[in-house]
């Protein structure tokens, strides 16, 4: 495959990745139910202090070695998700990134919620105000 088709097929497949900042309820059920795009990530922002959910928390998630990210913000109760990458991605080829103005990243933990090859990868990132 030419690097161009597959700039392109990442491409097509980041714009399809991304889905609505809600990672909980039916959406949450839907994602995990949703096989044919592999393992999904999900997870949600606090801040240090009384574990205050943080809003609009900018997740970038990027496939090793291609050239375009990901991007979803957080929901009003510091939660995200986001489809897989494709079926055959390992999600530890997956960098996660978490960014937030005035505060200071603390600690981003991930965890896969099974071994089974398309289980879901659980992120949270743990802020300190400024």
């Amino acid at each position: 495959m030419n690097a161009y088709l597959s700039a392109g097929l990442f491409f097509l497949a980041a714009i399809v990745a991304a889905v609505p900042a809600n990672a909980g309820g039916a959406e949450l059920e839907a994602l995990m139910g949703d096989k044919e795009n592999g393992a999904p990530f999900f997870g949600e922002a606090r801040d240090v202090k009384g574990l205050r959910p943080l809003e609009g928390v900018r997740i970038r998630a990027q496939l090793k070695g291609q050239p375009l990210p990901v991007f979803v913000d957080t929901n009003e109760e510091g939660r995200f998700s986001l489809r897989g990458f494709g079926k055959g991605v390992d999600p530890d080829n997956v960098d996660i990134k978490c960014d937030i103005s005035g505060y200071n990243l603390l600690d981003l933990s991930r965890r896969r919620v099974s071994r089974e090859a398309d289980a879901a990868t659980e992120i949270e990132c743990l802020f300190e105000k400024k």
